[in-house]
């Protein structure tokens, strides 16, 4: 009899949220977990690049004021190491000036952190995802 092991990833989408703000993360978090997402918070660009490396996770979310290193160096160097990695920074303020920053450091995509964390979900997970488990959600 032989018998087969097979080393199948998590099939739950990897996440790395890196925020200043520990409530913030722990808030987003909590919602992306509710969402089926793994999810592993980082306190600073560096702590975010080393996760990243380490877990090679689906998207790396990051504020663009970290304490150490800004979001928008730490996402340049990670784009640097892993350019297939979807980034999506968030910012106080989003303005036509932080868009083409955003595109110049190799972001997916940039949110505004007053739209509150449904955009972000909305962003990372995509709009039907996010519906469907809202849908689901609300019927249990």
């Amino acid at each position: 009899m032989v018998v087969r092991t097979h080393n199948y990833r998590n099939l739950r989408p990897r996440l790395v949220v890196a925020y200043a703000d520990s409530a913030h993360a722990a808030l987003c978090a909590r919602h992306f977990r509710r969402l089926g997402c793994e999810v592993h918070l980082a306190h600073s660009g560096p702590d975010a690049c080393r996760l990243a490396q380490l877990l090679s996770p689906e998207v790396v979310i990051m504020d663009t004021q970290l304490p150490d290193e800004s979001g928008w160096l730490t996402c340049a160097k990670m784009m640097l190491q892993n350019g297939a990695q979807k980034m999506v920074l968030v910012s106080a303020n989003v303005t036509p000036e932080e868009m083409r920053h955003a595109e110049t450091v190799g972001a997916t995509a940039l949110v505004c952190r007053r739209d509150g964390v449904m955009e972000l979900v909305e962003e990372v997970m995509g709009k039907a995802f996010n519906s469907v488990q809202c849908a689901v959600g609300s019927v249990q």
